[in-house]
């Protein structure tokens, strides 16, 4: 069984995607295909995040989101403020192509997550990609070239629209038996998972 995983690199939520692909290969034996999604494209403009307000009463602290993500997930939370700030992935997504295409897809797509979370790398740059490829990829300069002329271009799907008008409104989504599954914890995609193998 083959399971589609929409994601994008520099998403907290796909870094708990990535663990919960492999929390889920070990336990089911299902295989990934991993489809870019490209959450901050050339034409999106980066956005300034608003500040949080300061609370002046006496309140209790509540957990976030993405603290309770963790929890559900059983992932650890990555080191922060290591990860490059603003890196587009375009050129980290049409590598990924690549490396699906010479049947080298999970081995890259970990190592690039582990890269960005883990030591902060800057993965889009060309350097780097080439470098993270190596021991992977039989020959990281086809890579590169395959970068470099956009072979892969039409596989990354871009947001908003194109996300949105193939059914993707967050990152990860994981295809499983025919429905969709948007930042969801391991226990409902491991439900879901038997559900479809049975």
């Amino acid at each position: 069984m083959i399971i589609e995983v929409a994601h994008d690199y520099n998403c907290p939520w796909c870094w708990i995607g990535i663990h919960q692909a492999d929390y889920l290969e070990k336990e089911f034996g299902v295989q990934f295909e991993f489809l870019g999604y490209e959450l901050m494209p050339e034409e999106l403009p980066w956005g300034e995040a608003t500040a949080v307000p300061e609370v002046t009463t006496n309140r209790p602290k509540t957990p976030s989101r993405m603290d309770l993500a963790y929890l559900a997930s059983n992932v650890e939370r990555p080191p922060k403020g290591i990860q490059p700030k603003r890196m587009r992935t375009h050129n980290a997504l049409l590598a990924t192509e690549y490396a699906k295409s010479v049947g080298k897809q999970s081995e890259f797509v970990r190592r690039l997550y582990d890269a960005y979370w883990l030591e902060g790398i800057e993965i889009n740059a060309l350097e780097n990609l080439k470098l993270l490829a190596e021991g992977i990829i039989d020959d990281p300069d086809a890579l590169l070239d395959s970068v470099l002329s956009k072979e892969f271009e039409s596989k990354v799907v871009k947001f908003d629209n194109d996300a949105y008008a193939a059914g993707v409104y967050n990152v990860p989504t994981f295809f499983i038996g025919g429905e969709r599954y948007a930042e969801q914890p391991t226990a409902v995609l491991r439900e879901a998972v038997y559900e479809a193998l049975k």
